[in-house]
């Protein structure tokens, strides 16, 4: 029979015990109700320093049980508002502080009082507000913001850099101060273009909206509003010349080649050519279907320039992409490597940033208006939204005979 209790330990007889009450939710899985291990000591100091190793063990097993990791402190936040009395909330606080003095490696609060630094004390201090609710750590709800998204898997993974990169520069909510972040972009634009630092700051604007909707984050103007941003000007890029668009294919190599020759004779994006299965290919039309929009979903006819190219391409395969070479991201895109030597390759001859890949489709609408094509056809053929009411509204879409015949106007110098 025990004679006294004390925190996580135990005293039966002469010898003392720590002990701990499995919770309710994990009681099935460790069959039992209570871990209890004799600690081979009649000294309660000694007793009290093994027993935090114990319990410290006992609780991992538990986090581990309940599918948490060891570091998540927001289940405490419930167990204190759960907590119907001043003595169980004292009792929840206690247990806190001492796993956060284990976690940061004292055995004990005279452990702490004797031998913690400013700095050592700095850090129980935060775990201890970070598990009561006092303290929120900048990244605490980064997923489950992230899941609130509806957003392509590319942006939602530039989303998440960027606030863990917040994160990395202010550990907890109260760390951020318009004050504080004014410098942070200073130092960002030291190291990264303009418009790469607007990206961050928009994208901490919208998570500094999200925790304020759940009332975590103060209610009081975004720090990252107004930092002195001037909007940039719009820059629409310039198309190539028929000859500087044959200057950029004799220069290419291997499968950039047969690419940039596909964009000169169709005006397709780069990502929609790159992701164009044998399936969706015939002997005198391709069709478009992984598109940037609604209106990119089309049947673009193949021009007589490029039929070559496409048997040499696809040979006696049946199924897969048409570039069988590249690889997917993990964003499930296939152009991105293939797009940076291309811009390897203009800037080697001269081109600047002023031109792109994206610069192709401006060619090929550029040479269907000077050869009279409707604009109406053009938009069909690249994928572009009607541009007027009466295109949009009223007119259907053009036929693929006369896609075809617009097509055939491209003609490029030797």
């Amino acid at each position: 029979m025990a004679h006294y209790r004390l925190d996580h330990l135990e005293l039966r007889g002469h010898q003392w015990y720590a002990r701990l009450n499995v919770p309710a939710d994990v009681q099935a899985k460790f069959r039992r109700r209570k871990f209890r291990v004799a600690l081979k000591t009649t000294d309660r100091k000694v007793a009290r320093d093994r027993a935090a190793f114990k319990v410290a063990e006992w609780r991992e097993l538990i986090e581990r049980a309940r599918g948490k990791s060891v570091d998540e402190m927001r289940s405490w936040r419930e167990v204190l508002r759960r907590a119907d009395s001043e003595d169980k909330r004292k009792q929840v606080f206690d247990e806190i502080v001492e796993e956060a003095l284990r976690h940061h490696g004292f055995l004990s609060t005279v452990h702490f009082d004797e031998e913690a630094t400013e700095e050592e004390r700095a850090k129980v201090a935060r775990h201890i507000g970070v598990a009561t609710g006092g303290i929120v750590e900048t990244s605490e709800y980064l997923d489950e913001w992230i899941n609130s998204l509806h957003t392509k898997s590319k942006t939602t993974a530039m989303r998440r850099q960027t606030i863990e990169r917040l994160a990395a520069k202010f550990l907890t909510l109260a760390d951020i101060s318009r004050k504080e972040v004014v410098r942070w972009v200073s130092e960002l634009r030291s190291e990264l273009s303009s418009a790469t630092v607007q990206r961050l700051m928009s994208d901490c604007r919208v998570y500094w909206a999200y925790l304020r909707s759940l009332e975590v984050a103060p209610d009081i103007q975004s720090p990252f509003e107004r930092l002195g941003f001037k909007k940039p000007k719009h820059r629409s890029w310039l198309p190539y010349e028929p000859g500087q668009a044959v200057r950029l294919l004799k220069a290419a190599k291997g499968d950039l080649t047969d690419l940039i020759r596909l964009a000169m004779y169709t005006g397709a994006r780069r990502e929609e050519l790159c992701a164009l299965r044998l399936e969706h290919v015939k002997a005198d039309r391709f069709e478009i279907m992984d598109a940037k929009t609604e209106a990119g979903v089309r049947t673009v006819p193949i021009n007589t320039e490029i039929k070559a190219t496409l048997k040499r391409m696809i040979g006696k395969r049946r199924e897969g992409f048409l570039f069988e070479h590249l690889k997917t991201d993990r964003h499930g895109k296939r152009g991105d490597q293939i797009g940076k030597q291309f811009t390897a390759l203009k800037q080697h001859l001269g081109f600047d940033d002023r031109h792109s890949f994206h610069s192709f489709r401006g060619t090929v609408i550029t040479m269907l208006e000077r050869a009279g094509v409707p604009e109406s056809t053009a938009q069909d053929i690249v994928g572009h939204e009607r541009s007027t009411l009466t295109g949009s509204t009223y007119s259907g879409k053009s036929t693929f005979e006369m896609r075809k015949a617009a097509l055939a106007k491209l003609s490029y110098p030797a």
